[in-house]
Formats: C-alpha cells, structure tokens, sequence
C-alpha cells in the first residue's frame, strides 16, 4: 500500500510543477496565433515563426546594438538607485523633506519625455543624456516602492529602538533598512524593464547605434517584421533581466516576500501626517524649488531662448495673450478645457482598467504561485515592448478611439501595479494567514479576506505610479495616433514651434497630475481610517 502511495504521489508531484509553464506556453502562443490570424489580411502581427525566422535573420544586427541599449539602462538604473535609495531614507530621517522630495519627483515624472528628451540630448553630452533618460523611466517607482517598504516596519521592532534611546536615523539603520528588502525588490522587477525600456527611448531620438535606433529605421521603412521582432527581442532581454533580479532576491534574501512578522504593521500606515505649518512650509520649499529650477533652464544652464520659455513668460501667456500672435489668451484656455477633458477621460480609462486587472491577476497568482511564475515573464514582456514604436500598429488593430486608447494605457500601468501589489499581499503577518488557514479558508479566501486588506497601502502606492503613467500613456496615445486631447494640442505646438502653447500646456498637465496625486493620498487616509488601520 505505501509503495503505490508513493508511485502515485511521486510523478504528480514532479509533473505539477511543468504544468503551468507548459500550459502559459502553449497558451500565449495560441492566443498569439490567433491574433495573427484575425490580421492576417493586413499583415499587421506576424506568427510567432515568422518572428523567429526574423530575429534569426536579423541576429548580427541586433546582436551589435543590444550592448549599446545595454549599456545605457545598466548605467540609468544605477544612478536612479544611488540617488533615489538616499532620497527615500531622508524622507524617514526628516518627515519634513518628504513632500517636497516627492513633489518634485512627480513634477519631473509627469513630463512628457517627447518634450523633455530633446532638450537633454542638446543640454547634455550624449552618453550623459542617454542616461539620464534611461534613469527617468526608473527613478518614480523605485522611489514610491521604497517609502513603501521603509514603513512597512515592524512595530515591536520600532519601540525597542525608541525605548533604547534611538531616533529616526537608528530605526532606520536597525529596523527599517531590513523591513524595506521586499519593496526594494519589487521595485528592481519593475525597474530593471523600465530601464531597458528607457535606454530604448534615448535612442528614438538621433541615435546611431542602439536598438531603440534600429527599431526606429525598421518602423520608418514599414518593416513590420523587423518592428516586432525588435520590440519583442526588447522585451524578452527585459525579462531576462526581471528573472536575474527574481533569482538573486531569492539566493541573497530567501526572507523577502515569505511573509511578515505577527507585529508588522499595515506598510504605510505607521507615519503621521505632518502638522499644517511644517506642511504648508514643505509645499512653499517645493514651489521655490521648482520655479527657480525652471526659471534656472535659461539662465544657469544655458538653455536656448527659441524654445525655452520662463516662468514670468508663461505667467503672462496664460493671461495676457500670446504676445507674438496677438492671440488672447482666453483662445488658448479654450483649447485646453476641451483637450484636457478627453486626456482625462483617456487616462481614466486606461487606469482604471490596468488597475482592475492588475489587481485580480496579482490576486491569482499570489493564490496560485504556479500560475504566477509561469505567466509573469509575458507580463514583464508586454511592460517592456517599446510602445513608442508599435503604437501606430497597436492602434491599426484595435482602432484610434476609446479602446486603442485603453488598450495603450492598460499596457503602461498593468506591470508596475501587478508588481507592488504582489509585494503587497505578500507581505502578510504569518499569524493573520494562519487563523483563516485553521478555520478552513482557501488559499484563494486567504488572498481575498486577509491579503487584501494588508495589501490596500500597496494597491494605493501602486495608484500613484499608475496615475502619471496613465496619463503619459493617453498623451501618447494621443500624439502618435488619434489626433485629440493634450497630445494633439502639444504635437501641433511641437510642429508649429509655437513654445508658448507646449510650455504652457505642459505645465498644466503637470498640475493635473499634482492634483490627481494628491487626490489618491486623501483616498488613501480616508480608505485606512474607515477600516481602521491608519494611526
């Protein structure tokens, strides 16, 4: 009897693993193929052998300019490391440097890179420019998820160090730094493909070698194949790369993710709110900084006055008129109501869309981790496909209105919220899991009445990531293909080098974006407090 015990047990315990992988796929496959098959009249999404044929083809090139895009996003994702890691530990160290550290992230993170990537390229020594680029795409995520992780303490942890006398540097060193490693993993799986992603980008613009450059050529001479075959190489090098994060996590810090400590509190919900003078000086500092910042383009670094506009020039655009056109300003104000209510509509869609899903994926493959190992690495693809290049054909296949759009902005938000809110309901204490355990709850019960709830500040931090890349997305969206909204309004002032227009109406999406970031902390309190989990 225990012999055909273990002849059962033992090859369903060494199939299973093979299952999901295999099931993933031939599942991906066959979906793609059917893709390609509904297209096959337009000759828009090649089959997967075509693509393989096409890389094999094309293996000598792509081989010569992958260590150039490899290069720049080694050399972006370094340095948003080394400034962001700092940056993350003042905002614990001094409370008061947290608004303004983060207002000033966000600002820069709003910025359309089609705007800001010019001006870099002619500002800076290319190599330099690049990776400052690179490092953009990484910096805003990094920095969210490690707040995240820096409060996600334990609480016993964090009274010992107090009572010994310990302020907020020693928490930091002794409790904090450890409690962080989950985050700062999730952030490193979210942003090493943003930083092969931005390498990709810096090299749309001028670039003689690079993949980003050869994708570009491959587009402009309608060379659909090699546009796919590209971009799909692109993400398959950033999965490669999510997978060496993956692993090593697990080989230096086997802990990260397992689960929490019975003391851990709810991440984030451990750190008051500032009191409303200190806030109110944080938000001055944070406005000073800007506008000195933006007045200093000119001035300090030199920056061209064609297409450089300062603060004081804008002010007076905004409502005095256009002083070269004579055009008032009540037409310009027109013209950005309209467009501003279809990019918010664009970008509300998609976001609430990706997060929705990212949501209910992460939720199922927490519950089934086969599943999850075995379909992340196409997530990690699709995050990671430069859309700057395929969304001319993404919007052939799925049409320039409401769903090409969605489908644009679903793609930019889907990975970084699937990620952190995996972070999330991972880091569970072990005893709140036990009690549903022992009262006989599923696996999947577990994720929904525990995980969840502890998961809710990483689904908001999540939101903050995913709000700006919403709005980024519909602005692409709308720039490359549909001809509406904000894009539209900056392309047309791109083309028309009418700087006055693009610097006014970039600034306002950025305070768009400020109000809409601030918009998701309030959510975030009111949501802790009616459940009780916020101090």
């Amino acid at each position: 009897m225990t012999t055909a015990v273990v002849l059962r047990g033992g090859p369903e315990r060494t199939v299973r693993p093979i299952v999901a992988p295999v099931t993933a796929v031939v599942g991906f496959f066959g979906v793609w193929c059917l893709v390609a098959l509904a297209f096959s009249s337009t000759a828009i999404v090649p089959y997967p052998w075509t693509l393989v044929s096409q890389i094999v083809a094309d293996w000598n090139l792509i081989a010569i300019n992958t260590a150039s895009t490899m290069r720049v996003a080694a050399s972006g994702l370094v340095a948003a490391v080394a400034v962001m890691a700092p940056l993350a530990c003042l905002c614990l160290v001094l409370p008061v440097s947290e608004p303004i550290i983060m207002r000033v992230a966000l600002v820069i993170h709003v910025i359309p890179f089609v705007a800001i990537a010019p001006i870099l390229l002619v500002s800076l020594p290319t190599d330099m420019s690049r990776t400052v680029i690179a490092a953009l795409q990484v910096y805003f995520p990094l920095l969210v998820g490690l707040l995240l992780g820096l409060r996600s303490a334990d609480a016993a942890s964090l009274d010992v160090v107090t009572a010994s006398g310990g302020r907020n540097l020693a928490r930091l060193r002794h409790v904090r730094a450890a409690s962080a490693v989950p985050q700062l993993v999730a952030g490193l799986q979210i942003a090493v493909p943003a930083a092969v992603l931005g390498a990709v980008i810096s090299e749309f613009f001028g670039a003689d070698r690079g993949l980003g450059a050869i994708i570009v050529t491959a587009q402009q001479s309608f060379l659909i194949d090699r546009t796919w075959a590209i971009a799909i190489f692109i993400g398959a090098l950033a999965a490669v790369g999510y997978g060496i994060v993956t692993l090593l996590a697990r080989v230096l810090v086997p802990w990260a993710g397992q689960g929490a400590g019975v003391g851990t509190q709810i991440a984030g919900t451990e750190t008051s709110p500032l009191r409303p003078i200190p806030s109110l000086v944080a938000g001055i500092v944070s406005v000073i900084l800007l506008v000195g910042f933006w007045q200093s383009l000119r001035s300090v670094f030199g920056l061209p006055a064609f297409f450089t506009r300062t603060p004081g020039e804008i002010w007076t655009f905004l409502f005095a008129g256009n002083p070269l056109s004579g055009a008032p300003a009540v037409k310009f104000w027109e013209e950005f109501g309209r467009g501003l209510s279809q990019t918010l509509l664009d970008a509300a869609v998609g976001f609430i869309t990706g997060t929705t899903i990212a949501i209910a994926v992460a939720i199922l493959f927490v519950a089934a981790p086969p599943i999850g190992r075995a379909f992340m690495p196409v997530a990690v693809v699709l995050r990671s496909v430069p859309l700057l290049a395929l969304t001319p054909l993404l919007m052939l296949m799925f049409g320039r209105g409401l769903l090409g759009v969605t489908v644009l902005v679903t793609l930019v938000t889907f990975f970084p919220t699937l990620v952190t809110v995996m972070t999330g309901l991972k880091t569970v204490p072990a005893g709140a899991i036990d009690v549903v355990r022992a009262s006989g709850g599923s696996t999947l019960q577990t994720a929904l009445l525990v995980r969840l709830q502890y998961a809710l500040p990483s689904i908001t931090a999540a939101a903050r990531i995913a709000v700006p890349n919403a709005l980024g997305g519909a602005l692409l969206s709308e720039w490359l293909a549909t001809g509406k909204g904000i894009g539209q309004m900056l392309t047309r002032a791109s083309i028309t080098a009418d700087y006055y227009t693009l610097w006014a109406a970039g600034v306002l999406v950025v305070i768009v974006a400020l109000v809409a970031y601030a918009v998701i902390g309030w959510l975030d309190g009111f949501v802790q407090r009616r459940l009780g989990i916020a101090v």
